[in-house]
């Protein structure tokens, strides 16, 4: 009976008027007067009216004080239930339904229904925001011990892509001119130190004194010494000068020699990268690496984060529902005002609605007679009454009024028709 307050208040109401009433009629100064006759008379029939409509709205649903009748509702549950059938055969017909996707928009729908019966959409943006940011605060809190190791596992699942990206930018990397020209530079630098022509020179004489000459030969190779002839450090000094010369010449972009060294180059890098080892290397350092990064860690620290930042006190209420709701209005502006994005909404709601239509309504009808054959005639009695109550009370509410209206209308008949006409007959 909680549904029907205002009635019920109606009917508490013109009860109480009405012992009142009929107290003072036997009791009352004012016996025999024609207003309180007309009150009397009114009140009385706006109590009659509350009393019948109760009864005949309970009369649908259950039995009270013991009358003797049978609920309507719960005496007829099957034929009630059967006309479902028919409902879903007529009005729900799979043709009717499939007429009203095809002009079906569900963007006009979800704009209709932020922007609220009474045109105000900040304050359904303010609820969807409110549900979404509770909805996101309560999953962190009860997946924050796992979400370390998910976190966990999908980085390990990334491994192999983590090692394709690394070889990607290794090729990207080598593959730019810079670093030729740097190692051009290296190389003349290194060659242009004294230190390094010692070494070259140091390195000629062992071999030439090393190398296998014959007889003669080594007559010649000692004589060309002691005479200066064989000079390892002028030797080197011109080499040197000479490759320094033409390395500077390596420089120039469009040298023949440079783009060969280019290639080779490329080729070197991408082979190295292509080896079995190569990769093995690869792969064991970015295992190595999220191995040892701490993500558990981190995660935790970032739902801490999160909630004294975002989710706890008055920063839920202040900080992230303003925020969830500024994001919800841009893509509810930026939605509305694209039309390809809207139609493609649409589409793919009509297409996904017609499949549900076509393989699902004889399901769906079936499932909801079998649903309602389940429910006991308290549960039966409460599905309807919990979807028409209103309804149900207005019939209550229009009861008393009738009654008024009626029992006013019948006094005056009585009183200036009635009661002339049989005074003047006899």
């Amino acid at each position: 009976m909680k549904r029907y307050k205002t009635a019920n208040r109606i009917l508490a109401v013109s009860l109480l008027l009405f012992l009142c009433v009929l107290v003072l009629s036997f009791a009352g100064p004012w016996q025999g007067e024609r207003w309180f006759s007309i009150l009397y008379f009114l009140v009385q029939s706006c109590f009659i009216g509350c009393v019948a409509d109760f009864i005949a709205v309970e009369a649908l649903l259950r039995r009270r004080f013991h009358l003797p009748y049978r609920p309507i509702i719960p005496a007829n549950r099957e034929r009630i239930i059967g006309k479902m059938k028919d409902v879903n055969n007529t009005l729900l017909a799979r043709e009717n339904l499939l007429k009203k996707i095809e002009t079906l928009s569900v963007t006009d729908m979800a704009y209709r229904w932020l922007s609220g019966r009474e045109g105000r959409p900040e304050e359904m943006e303010r609820k969807l925001a409110e549900k979404v940011a509770r909805f996101l605060v309560d999953f962190v809190e009860n997946h924050q011990d796992e979400a370390g190791a998910w976190a966990r596992r999908e980085a390990e699942k990334r491994i192999s892509a983590f090692c394709a990206y690394g070889r990607e930018r290794i090729l990207m990397e080598m593959y730019r001119e810079e670093w030729l020209d740097r190692l051009l530079v290296a190389a003349q630098d290194r060659l242009s130190r004294p230190e390094t022509k010692r070494q070259i020179a140091g390195y000629m004489k062992e071999k030439g004194d090393s190398e296998e000459k014959g007889f003669l030969g080594s007559i010649g190779y000692w004589i060309g010494r002691k005479t200066g002839a064989i000079d390892y450090e002028a030797l080197t000094n011109a080499a040197v000068e000479a490759l320094l010369e033409e390395m500077k010449t390596w420089q120039d972009r469009d040298n023949p020699f440079r783009r060969q060294l280019l290639r080779r180059w490329d080729s070197m890098v991408r082979a190295f990268l292509e080896e079995e080892t190569t990769e093995k290397a690869l792969a064991a350092f970015g295992r190595a690496l999220f191995e040892g990064f701490p993500v558990e860690e981190k995660i935790g620290e970032g739902a801490e984060t999160f909630f004294a930042e975002w989710g706890r006190g008055d920063r839920f209420s202040q900080r992230l529902v303003p925020k969830i709701q500024s994001a919800i209005h841009r893509g509810f502006l930026s939605m509305k005002g694209n039309g390809t994005l809207k139609n493609r909404v649409d589409t793919f709601a009509r297409g996904l609605l017609t499949e549900l239509v076509s393989y699902e309504q004889g399901f769906l009808s079936a499932t909801i007679l079998d649903v309602l054959r389940r429910f006991s005639d308290t549960e039966l009695n409460e599905f309807v009454e919990s979807k028409v109550h209103h309804e149900l009370e207005g019939i209550r509410i229009n009861g008393a009024i009738v009654g008024l209206l009626g029992g006013c209308a019948f006094y005056l008949f009585l009183t200036f028709l009635w009661i002339p006409l049989v005074r003047g007959l006899f």
